[in-house]
């Protein structure tokens, strides 16, 4: 019923275009002289972005009483006569400017409205002008004609990537690597970007597997990209750093074995054929470089005997298993040696007072005192080697007689002097009376001698 309704509505504005087409001809026939419609300008092409507005404009001079509508040619829809809207599409108007300029809007342009538009004057014969409305579409990619989200291929085959994108004016496909590495398409061609639509990889390494991203692009904001995951897979390989090392007893080693394998391997150390497990004295520790490398670290703590030998870093996945051998041994300490021997010369008859530091440096320096037991004399020397010396000759009277010969005033004019190395007394004081004492006993030696 409703359907019937719109037909005969259809039809009566038919019916009506009809009508007045007629009454503006009979209107021109009878006026004889009046001046007939011209376009004063050609309608200009116009090009919108799916959800704009777009605007189509019609000049016309001399209408009159003659009318003004707007054909969509592609659709062969009416849409408008003069200021009416015939089609029940709301997104269509019309507006007038000045009695020469008919606009047609069309708001939230969709790809449907691309095409042809003709306005047209109902004159005898009919006037009419086209212009073409270009709809244009950002990219969008088409999934169901991609590469899914993850593509995995062995080691050494080969792979291709489709990108399907669609959009107006058909987008163009670019290929990059989401790590910015260079993409390798032979031993002798690497490139940073490849523009066509399928990527296609021979001799797949792992070195290839990563992100890789499908970016299509027409000019019409924004671009759109599809993140492709390459996974190559391989079996395990083991790489040790070192496989030789010596640590002492009683230190910590760290042992460290890297490997290579996609899936990703399950790897572990054996020590004397017993897998090694994390505890207070072992340390396991694993870390993820990317996608296919690992490196597994053993530390060793407080090492002893029994921890010294080889072990066996040990890796497997689904596609095979590897394994390699550090081996650990014990580095020897050596024993200070300790020289026990004394020098002859130094003689337990003598008692050194004190030692002051000798000449250097442009500084006088002070001698040694050093006190005979056996003679009770103070024997002065400038250093070790003629205190020495002199002790090494002659006999206790002679040493004696060398200290006699020796004046004391001499003795205590060096231990008084002022010189770079420290004082024999704290206070002056104290060194006037050590002064007097040892005047004391020069006078009683003396006069015994006597």
């Amino acid at each position: 019923m409703v359907s019937q309704v719109n037909k005969v509505v259809y039809l009566s504005k038919i019916v009506l275009v009809f009508h007045l087409l007629w009454i503006a001809h009979c209107a021109t026939a009878g006026g004889g002289a009046a001046p007939l419609p011209h376009f004063l300008a050609p309608v200009t092409n116009y090009t919108a972005a799916v959800g704009k507005t777009a605007d189509l404009t019609c000049r016309v001079q001399n209408l009159t009483k003659f009318k003004v509508a707007w054909f969509h040619m592609d659709r062969k829809m009416l849409l408008t006569i003069h200021e009416t809207v015939v089609t029940r599409i709301p997104r269509f108007t019309v507006s007038q400017d000045d009695h020469t300029t008919w606009t047609l809007h069309i708001a939230d342009v969709t790809r449907e409205d691309r095409g042809k538009y003709m306005c047209q004057v109902n004159t005898e014969p009919m006037i009419s002008q086209v212009g073409y409305l270009d709809v244009v579409v950002p990219p969008v990619i088409v999934d169901e004609l991609s590469s899914g989200s993850s593509v995995v291929v062995q080691e050494n085959g080969n792979v291709t990537l489709t990108c399907h994108a669609e959009g107006n004016p058909p987008p163009r496909i670019s290929w990059v690597r989401e790590d910015q590495r260079h993409i390798t398409l032979s031993k002798r061609r690497k490139v940073t970007k490849l523009e066509e639509a399928t990527l296609g990889l021979s001799k797949v390494s792992r070195r290839d597997m990563g992100a890789y991203l499908c970016i299509a692009s027409n000019g019409v904001p924004p671009s759109v990209s599809k993140r492709i995951e390459l996974k190559v897979q391989f079996s395990p390989i083991v790489l040790l750093p070192n496989q030789l090392m010596s640590a002492p007893r009683g230190s910590s080693v760290w042992l460290e074995c890297k490997t290579e394998a996609y899936p990703r391997a399950v790897t572990f150390w054996k020590h004397n054929h017993t897998m090694v497990m994390s505890t207070n004295k072992y340390r396991l520790e694993e870390f993820h470089h990317d996608d296919y490398t690992t490196t597994v670290k053993l530390t060793i703590k407080q090492l002893e005997p029994g921890d010294f030998g080889k072990y066996l870093c040990y890796s497997r996945n689904s596609f095979g298993e590897n394994d390699g051998t550090v081996e650990l041994h014990e580095l020897k300490r050596e024993q200070p040696r300790v020289n026990k021997a004394k020098s002859d010369r130094e003689s337990e008859e003598m008692n050194t007072i004190e030692h002051f530091p000798l000449e250097r440096e442009g500084g006088r320096g002070q001698s040694h005192v050093i006190l005979d037991l056996e003679d009770s004399r103070i024997i002065t020397a400038t250093n070790n080697n003629n205190v020495n010396a002199d002790l090494s000759k002659g006999t206790v009277e002679q040493k004696s007689q060398l200290g006699r010969d020796r004046s004391s005033a001499n003795i205590f004019t060096s231990i008084m002097a002022g010189n770079a190395g420290p004082s024999v007394c704290g206070r002056q004081d104290l060194c006037l009376l050590l002064l007097l004492l040892l005047i004391a006993i020069s006078a009683l030696h003396s006069h015994l001698n006597r």
